[in-house]
């Protein structure tokens, strides 16, 4: 059966199409997929967003290679644990490598770079990966189920006893993000191990008692509804997964916050008390939005394709008339104007008026508006927007960069 018999109207690999979002070519290879213009513009406005809220919650951003010596996942557990889910060993000159499949190894180096005193706690670090996991063919889908992807990756090194506390601020964190995408409708899975299962997990049971105590009383005293699922934890640790329910009527995990007091032996990390003692961090991973590519997969559907006007690719179309002179000036005018306000726009001037005004329906374009002599002499734009049925405003000049700024408020505004 051909995957495009099996595609659901709304899926977000249709709706991608017509957004121009990216490419998947055999000739590169499955589950890799070529990210267009248009969806490196969603994904830059979204990362720009979210760093601002990382830094009102104090994260450091780090950047760390896309692979990683051998010994590096045998003392972390992930070639034990999670090697069936990472692409072959690359060896050369006897030196042996993996690519990068997760960053919280690389994470612990940085915090042993160094002494680490509890004041410098909680340490936040944030970092935009590029992760490569195998995943088989069967399972590839659109951007939600890859092979290359781009994680935001947060780490948070924390004392044991403000570890409650920090994950409380996290999951505020998180779910304050995903309220500003207008995303409610998610489930909180609260994911433990299973303890038949040794070759998944981690094999020290006093840990897993306490890690996932500490979970569950953490989202009790939050007083929030969540279902607890058994043999879906992180191999090192407990986790609070956001689950959405896509167009095919599964459920993926959009954001993720998991407990992990393991990780801190294997890599003999510690920081210093207020005594003079050493004493060992406990590790939060946690990622706000999951991927970049399967985050923005889900906003396509969840949208129908008509993402918030804030994140839009092209969020207004000028329509010129005709190709007189004082009409072309006039639109590259107000373009001009419009760029220096950070609105996203396009002077659409090909083919037939009606030709122009489908396409611009087809690539879910939030506002455009038509330009002839008649609206240049009395300073009006006639704004269409696509959106809704009541879509005509005569509007000035003032007006209509008033309207268009209050609808770019998540971005021109602090969080």
């Amino acid at each position: 059966m051909s995957e495009k018999k099996i595609i659901k109207k709304g899926d977000h690999r249709l709706i991608a199409k017509d957004l121009e979002l990216y490419i998947i070519n055999e000739k590169i290879g499955q589950g890799f997929p070529i990210l267009l213009p248009n969806w490196v513009i969603i994904r830059n406005i979204i990362s720009f967003f979210i760093e601002k809220i990382q830094k009102k919650m104090n994260f450091q951003e780090v950047i760390t290679p896309i692979l990683g010596i051998e010994n590096l996942y045998e003392k972390s557990g992930h070639l034990k644990h999670y090697q069936d889910y990472m692409f072959p060993k690359i060896s050369k000159n006897n030196e042996n490598f993996y690519l990068k499949s997760m960053t919280c190894p690389h994470h612990c180096i940085i915090y042993n770079q160094k002494i680490r005193s509890y004041r410098e706690l909680p340490l936040r670090l944030c970092e935009n990966s590029i992760l490569h996991r195998y995943e088989p063919s069967g399972s590839l889908k659109g951007l939600e189920r890859i092979r290359c992807m781009e994680l935001s990756d947060h780490h948070i090194f924390v004392s044991f006893e403000e570890l409650k506390e920090e994950f409380k601020k996290n999951y505020e964190y998180i779910s304050k993000i995903l309220e500003k995408f207008e995303i409610k409708n998610y489930k909180l899975i609260c994911s433990l191990h299973d303890s038949k299962k040794t070759n998944k997990y981690h094999l020290n049971k006093k840990i897993w008692k306490l890690s996932e105590n500490i979970l569950i009383s953490s989202l009790n005293e939050l007083n929030l509804k969540y279902f607890i699922k058994k043999d879906e934890a992180a191999f090192y640790g407990p986790k609070l997964d956001f689950e959405v329910e896509v167009i095919s009527g599964k459920n993926i995990t959009i954001s993720t916050i998991q407990i992990d007091l393991i990780l801190a032996n294997s890599f003999d990390l510690n920081y210093i008390d207020k005594e003079g003692k050493k004493k060992k961090p406990v590790i939060i991973h946690q990622s706000p939005i999951g991927t970049y590519q399967r985050f923005i997969s889900f906003l396509c559907e969840k949208n129908k394709g008509k993402l918030p006007f804030w994140i839009s690719p092209i969020q207004v179309a000028i329509l010129p008339l005709n190709e007189e002179k004082v009409i072309k000036n006039y639109c590259e005018r107000i373009k001009k104007k419009l760029i220096i306000k950070k609105i996203r726009v396009n002077i659409i001037s090909e083919k037939t008026i009606g030709y122009r005004i489908k396409e611009i329906y087809k690539k879910k374009i939030p506002y455009y508006f038509i330009v002839g002599k008649k609206e240049i002499e009395k300073k009006i734009i006639k704004l269409f927007n696509t959106r809704i049925k009541e879509n005509i405003k005569e509007l000035s000049e003032k007006d209509f960069f008033l309207l268009l700024f209050k609808e770019n408020k998540i971005i021109n505004n602090d969080w």
